[in-house]
Parts: structure tokens; C-alpha cells; sequence
């Protein structure tokens, strides 16, 4: 006996396609940062101090295939965790969830840009800068469609702090990166340090602040 086939319509809308395209875009995103991380040239006579300063020379693209990759997976980890609420894809969500995957797919263009362009951090680090910027509003808005009439504002506020203080990070490192412009990459990696210590300590104040009686 043959089981009837599946309704295109809810097909269609099987929140399991929508977590299989994320998934392999997510994927291979992840995977293109690791193209400008490369072995430094040296001759095999080169000194220590040769082969030290070569890889040194190298520490930028160091620097941010760690840093967008952390970025990454945080934004995967976070869409995972906001779509277990959901069991049926809207068209919504669809179209929120792709502006995600665009965002996502133009990171290795700016880390590569931010690694290769240090004399040009300010505007390096604006690129960088928008496209998480465009991530975190997608980001936001999955969120707010994901936990509709399903939890109270001053909750999906609370639970919105990680990704809002990551956005204020961004907005931060542009400017300083304009004014230190050989250290955008440091300043990207502070701002977001900064932001991640200080979401741990709001969400532990939180989890210890004694509930009113």
C-alpha cells in the first residue's frame, strides 16, 4: 500500500526545506572564509625571524577568518534557536530568513576586504559593519515573527539584548576604525568582545535577581 503524496501547498511550506537551504548556505559561507587564510611564502632558508615576521604579516587575514566565522555561527545559532517556535514556514519568515542568507553570504567578501585593506579600515570596516548590520535587523525580525503572540514585549525585549548590543558594537567600531585607520580589525574584535562579556553579565543579573513576591 502507497502512502497519498504529500499536498504541494504544504510541502511547499515545510519548515524542514526552509532549515536545509539555511543550512548549506550557512555552510559553504563558513567554508569561503577560509580561502584567504593562507601558508605565508618564505624561502626554506629564511630565518626565524623571517618566518616570524611572515607570519605576521599574515595575522589580519588570521584575525578575521576567526573573528566571521565566531560571527557566523552565533547567526546560525541564533536563527536555530528562534525557529524551533515555528512549524510552518510563512511567507514571512521566508523572505526575512533570505535577507538573513544574503547577509550571510556577503561575509567572506568583507572579511576578505577587511583582511586584505588594512590602510583602508575606515571604509573596510563600514562594509563589514553593514552587511552584520543587515544580519541583525534580519535577525531581529525573524524574531519578531517567530515569538508572535507568543510572548509578551518586555520578554522578546530581553531576549532581543544579545543582538542589540552586537548592533550597537557596529555602529561603535565604524567610526573608531576611521580614526585608527590600521586597526579596524582590532577594533571590530574589542567592540564585539565588549558586547559578548556585557550580554553574559545582563543575562547572569537576570538569572540571579530574586523573583518578586
Amino acid at each position: 500500500m502507497t502512502s497519498a503524496p504529500e499536498d504541494p501547498a504544504v510541502e511547499e511550506r515545510s519548515i524542514g526545506r526552509l532549515f536545509g537551504v539555511t543550512d548549506g548556505v550557512f555552510a559553504i559561507a563558513m567554508t569561503l572564509l577560509v580561502i584567504d587564510v593562507r601558508v605565508p611564502d618564505f624561502p626554506d632558508d629564511a630565518t626565524t625571524r623571517r618566518r616570524d615576521d611572515a607570519l605576521y604579516e599574515q595575522m589580519p587575514s588570521y584575525l578575521s577568518f576567526l573573528i566571521s566565522f565566531y560571527v557566523i555561527a552565533n547567526y546560525w545559532r541564533r536563527h536555530h534557536r528562534e525557529m524551533r517556535r515555528v512549524a510552518v514556514s510563512t511567507p514571512a519568515m521566508i523572505r526575512r530568513t533570505f535577507l538573513l542568507l544574503l547577509a550571510v553570504t556577503a561575509m567572506p567578501f568583507a572579511a576578505s576586504l577587511l583582511a586584505r585593506h588594512g590602510d583602508a579600515a575606515g571604509v573596510a570596516a563600514t562594509v563589514y559593519a553593514a552587511v552584520n548590520i543587515v544580519a541583525i535587523v534580519a535577525l531581529l525580525s525573524i524574531r519578531a515573527e517567530a515569538t508572535r503572540d507568543t510572548l509578551p514585549v518586555r520578554s522578546l525585549r530581553r531576549r532581543s539584548t544579545e543582538l542589540l548590543l552586537d548592533l550597537i558594537a557596529y555602529l561603535v567600531a565604524v567610526p573608531v576604525a576611521f580614526l585608527l585607520p590600521r586597526h579596524g580589525i582590532e577594533t571590530l574584535f574589542i567592540a564585539l568582545a565588549v558586547s559578548g562579556v556585557t550580554n553574559r553579565a545582563i543575562e547572569h543579573r537576570a538569572r540571579t535577581r530574586p523573583s518578586p513576591t
